[in-house]
């Protein structure tokens, strides 16, 4: 398995260079949404815990009446249109990038084709985004922290314990899945019939699915760095407009952090750009090697 899947996704993650500047913009946006979503939840459930909610909505009326509030609006809506259309495209591609260096194939190395398939695939793999947005791990931090808010503290425990069931559930579920992009973009599979061929190519080869267990880890390693790095910069400038009262400190220890702020965002999308490339190649050849097992697998 090391020479035939981990080592040609290693060598492909350092040499094919184009790969991770066309994933890099897809990946500063999936860093800048996760981060949006968890930043909001975990400050609004501060703000139900410690009963802030007068202090919050006295924010969000005084930003609704600034001059600036319909552009940041109109951005936002932009930004999440870009993310939302230019996910599953930018999966397609990569996916195809990965296949054409991995074959060797020039003809296929091509940026006008990698964009057309992905176009091409963009409708059956948005479908397969939105079947598996249950079984994301977004998902599951966004429903706990919405049942700690409905349910209110006293039920932690039990939420935390079914949470916690729901979460091995989903691990489990995506492991079954992850074949499903292949079929659907290298055998114009139908999504449900893909997922159908995905579960049985995952038992069928569980060796290896099971050895490549370790990257979904990754995958939610990367989450949890995201997450991290984006509640600490908040409360930096929290502690910021709390304890510097000289305007012209507070300008210089904003503009700083700002900076550093943006080198980490950057770093951590190319991070995670290389994380991902390197992780859809491994389960690429896994693909590949377990069609090779399982001649049955093509018909």
């Amino acid at each position: 398995m090391k020479h035939n899947i981990v080592m040609p996704s290693w060598e492909l993650v350092n040499h094919a260079n184009v790969i991770k500047k066309f994933n890099f913009l897809p990946s500063l946006l999936s860093t800048i949404y996760l981060s949006v979503i968890v930043l909001y939840q975990v400050a609004y459930s501060y703000i139900i815990i410690f009963q802030k909610k007068d202090e919050f909505f006295s924010l969000v009326i005084n930003f609704i009446h600034q001059s600036y509030f319909i552009e940041v609006v109109i951005w936002a809506i932009i930004w999440l249109l870009l993310y939302l259309l230019l996910q599953p495209i930018a999966e397609a591609w990569i996916l195809f990038m990965i296949d054409a260096f991995s074959k060797k194939e020039e003809s296929k190395q091509k940026i006008s084709y990698w964009i057309s398939q992905g176009i091409l695939n963009f409708l059956p793999l948005f479908e397969f985004h939105n079947f598996m947005w249950l079984f994301r791990l977004l998902s599951i931090v966004t429903f706990y922290f919405l049942l700690l808010r409905v349910f209110g503290q006293d039920y932690a425990v039990p939420i935390s314990i079914i949470m916690g069931i729901y979460m091995i559930f989903a691990v489990w579920i995506n492991l079954l899945f992850v074949y499903t992009k292949f079929f659907i973009t290298f055998e114009k599979k139908s999504v449900f019939e893909a997922i159908s061929l995905s579960t049985r190519m995952t038992l069928n080869s569980m060796d290896i699915t099971l050895k490549l267990y370790y990257t979904l880890f990754l995958v939610y390693a990367r989450v949890i760095i995201t997450i991290v790095v984006f509640t600490i910069f908040p409360l930096i400038f929290s502690a910021l407009f709390a304890y510097v009262s000289t305007k012209i400190f507070f300008i210089v220890w904003v503009t700083i952090i700002f900076i550093i702020f943006a080198a980490f965002l950057l770093f951590i999308s190319h991070l995670n750009s290389v994380l991902e490339i390197f992780v859809e190649a491994l389960w690429y050849n896994a693909y590949i090697e377990n069609k090779k097992n399982s001649p049955e697998e093509e018909e």
